[in-house]
């Protein structure tokens, strides 16, 4: 059980402190819309300028966190964040170091062999993704299959020894090493995090461990999307209320 404000009506949020704050923000869901297929996700030109100049303005406190890979990553904002978690903190990059929590396993590619072989005869109706050190399935072309897909994924994570982790839309394998939590306590260790007050935005339940390692800093979370039950104080809509809540504390 989330240690949360369950389904109450949560306050917009009070606005960004560009000098005071370290800002975490998740990608899908929360500064771009879903697609049917993870790599059709680009960032408008608009979104991009907007990161680039609050990292600016934040002297780099900004920091992007994320279920993808550092690589996916990039291809939708097209380099404009540097600080980057990638595969819910496995990866992180600061200034142009990449570092990973763990080498490559065996038993991923197993179980990435195994998803394949189930998708390519018809008894599983996901798209797989391969994330080198996770792999994913995304249900979201087919939604019907939600409950066959978790069923699936349970088989192979047991016969593998691999951890569950489920996102909207997506079921994910992991070694169950790192969370979103390790991420936002690394980047916070050192600068331009360290003297600044923790801020996370996320829309998906993967992003409510960010979300209570920002409380136990001091820290204040947002919540992107419908009300749930979750560890955030505060709520905004959708991806277009956060671009207006970035834009605002710019200006600001």
């Amino acid at each position: 059980m989330l240690q949360q404000n369950e389904r109450t009506t949560l306050a917009p949020p009070p606005p960004l402190d560009v000098r005071r704050h370290a800002l975490f923000l998740d990608l899908d869901g929360t500064l771009v819309d879903f697609a049917v297929n993870p790599e059709q996700v680009v960032a408008s030109e608009e979104l991009r300028l907007l990161l680039a100049t609050l990292s600016r303005e934040m002297t780099g406190a900004v920091a992007l966190i994320t279920g993808r890979t550092i690589a996916s990553a990039d291809a939708v904002l097209a380099g404009a964040l540097v600080h980057i978690a990638g595969i819910h903190g496995v990866e992180r990059r600061t200034g142009e170091t990449i570092e990973r929590s763990i080498g490559d396993d065996a038993r991923i590619k197993a179980a990435l062999e195994e998803a394949r072989a189930l998708t390519a005869k018809g008894a599983l109706q996901v798209d797989v993704e391969d994330k080198g050190l996770a792999l994913a399935l995304h249900y979201r072309r087919a939604p019907e299959f939600a409950d066959v897909a978790r069923r699936a994924a349970a088989d192979i994570a047991q016969r593998h020894g691999l951890s569950i982790l489920e996102g909207k839309m997506v079921i994910e394998l992991t070694l169950g090493q790192r969370s979103k939590a390790d991420a936002v306590l690394d980047f916070m260790a050192a600068p331009p995090f360290a003297s600044r007050k923790p801020v996370a935005v996320g829309d998906d339940v993967t992003d409510e461990d960010a979300f209570r390692a920002v409380a136990a800093l001091g820290g204040q979370s947002i919540l992107v999307g419908a009300p749930r039950d979750t560890a955030a104080a505060y709520r905004l809509p959708d991806t277009r209320a956060v671009f207006a809540w970035l834009k605002a504390g710019l200006a600001s």
